[in-house]
């Protein structure tokens, strides 16, 4: 398990926005530290920053820059952007860090920060410890006006650019595509690089609500809807910042993330792009995906939950293809961090390229009857010295006889224990969880 730092979490530092720790305050005191960091360790000190469209964003970006000037580093404010536009205008650029402000698919009301490496990927967690043992609080001063949003027409020009040059030229025509753009970042990029792939699209969440506000990919039932309305061939919607992806079908049901995983594996390995003869994916992904991996010569490695975890193990592993079954999906040969917009198009090409829906192409990943939840603990014991839980769990793997899976682990961030049950047998698996459970509850 990671060790847990006291701002950063798994990906960045997120937060209510005028709490303790997502104010001016902090955003000033993190532009330092972070200045103070790169320049020390990486000799760098030029910054481009971006944001979503949160409210909270534009003045949280001016305290971030003002810290950053403090300590003699310059930047660029390229105002609201998506996540990976920004990470690739970071590897286009000579010697350049980035830093988002956003809280990704969290509450409208959050925000945070996403450091972006000279490389287009996340920070390490011993960067990130680093930065954390030079961050003083300071108290921000007055904005200071002339620190204005420089032109990003011509950030957005090169990431669209690049994207265009993946991909065949006008390879959506025909298709009939509802995007739901969360009221955030993606609101311009996304309807624009479709519309010159030759689809038709139709947007909704454009610009007239509040980010992450009961839509995005953290809430598609309103997108399904909207595909059957309007006899879409699917749809697909981001998240705030754009890193994520989530699709519906043609009958405007959720297709799960592990099966978008599983058909990227099998479509890259027929057209033999697939590296490592494998894919990454993290303990939480379903137990039948690993299945149809192996059934298909392939493997699937599991890391820790975090797309910069993914990376980390494909770059040990030299796998191109990675992910979360939350949508965050990283392509190596295209950037080291998730796009979900590259993502998008990636699961467009396999349907194209077939000539089948979604649906069908989702098929040969059948997944495995599993549940979870979480119990309360009064006190995080080491799971290995709780000898009824270490008991139930040998009894529980020895029935499954191979057909199932469990994971028992400490929330990160929570006093809650989660467990995760898979097996071919739906009744197999309700039950083993609930013996599970039940053994945290009669201990606490």
């Amino acid at each position: 398990m990671n060790q847990l730092l006291k701002y950063f979490g798994t990906d960045g530092i997120r937060g209510s926005y005028g709490g303790k720790i997502i104010n001016e305050d902090f955003a000033f005191s993190l532009g330092k530290a972070i200045s103070v960091h790169f320049q020390k360790k990486h000799h760098q000190t030029s910054f481009l920053l971006a944001r979503d469209t949160r409210t909270s964003g534009e003045s949280l970006l001016n305290a971030l820059r003002c810290g950053l000037r403090e300590m003699n580093s310059e930047s660029e404010d390229l105002g609201v952007l998506p996540t990976p536009a920004l990470a690739f205008s970071v590897t286009a650029s000579d010697q350049c860090i980035g830093i988002m402000i956003t809280a990704s698919h969290n509450h409208h009301s959050d925000n945070g920060f996403k450091i972006i490496s000279s490389q287009g990927g996340k920070l390490s967690q011993n960067e990130e410890t680093q930065i954390e043992s030079v961050l003083e609080p300071n108290k921000f001063p007055s904005p200071i006006s002339n620190l204005l949003p420089n032109d990003q027409v011509k950030y957005v020009e090169q990431y669209s650019q690049n994207l265009l040059s993946k991909f065949e030229s006008a390879f959506l025509k025909g298709l009939k595509i509802v995007v739901d753009l969360s009221n955030g970042a993606t609101r311009q990029v996304t309807p624009r690089i479709l519309q010159e792939f030759g689809a038709e699209v139709i947007p909704i969440n454009q610009r007239n609500g509040l980010i992450n506000n009961e839509v995005g990919s953290e809430f598609v039932s309103g997108l399904g809807q909207k595909v059957l309305e309007t006899n879409a061939d699917l749809g697909f919607a981001h998240d705030g910042d754009g890193d994520r992806v989530i699709f519906v079908s043609e009958k405007g049901n959720e297709i799960p993330g592990d099966q978008i995983l599983g058909m990227l594996a099998l479509h890259n390995k027929k057209k033999q792009t697939l590296k490592g003869n494998g894919f990454v994916a993290t303990i939480h992904s379903n137990s039948g995906l690993e299945d149809a991996m192996n059934k298909n010569g392939l493997q699937l490695h599991r890391a820790d939950v975090g797309d910069r975890n993914v990376f980390a193990l494909m770059k040990s592993l030299k796998c191109n293809w990675g992910g979360e079954s939350s949508g965050h999906i990283i392509c190596t040969d295209y950037l080291n961090t998730g796009d979900g917009l590259f993502s998008a198009l990636s699961v467009l090409q396999c349907i194209q390229s077939s000539k089948k829906k979604i649906t069908e192409l989702c098929k040969p990943i059948k997944l495995w009857p599993s549940y979870s939840g979480a119990v309360v603990v009064e006190e995080k014991k080491p799971l290995e010295d709780l000898k009824e839980l270490q008991d139930c769990l040998k009894e529980v793997k020895a029935g499954f006889n191979g057909k199932g899976r469990v994971l028992v682990r400490y929330s990160g961030t929570e006093s809650k224990v989660r467990i995760l049950v898979e097996s071919k047998s739906s009744e197999s698996a309700q039950e083993s969880y609930l013996r599970i459970s039940q053994t945290f509850t009669d201990f606490y």
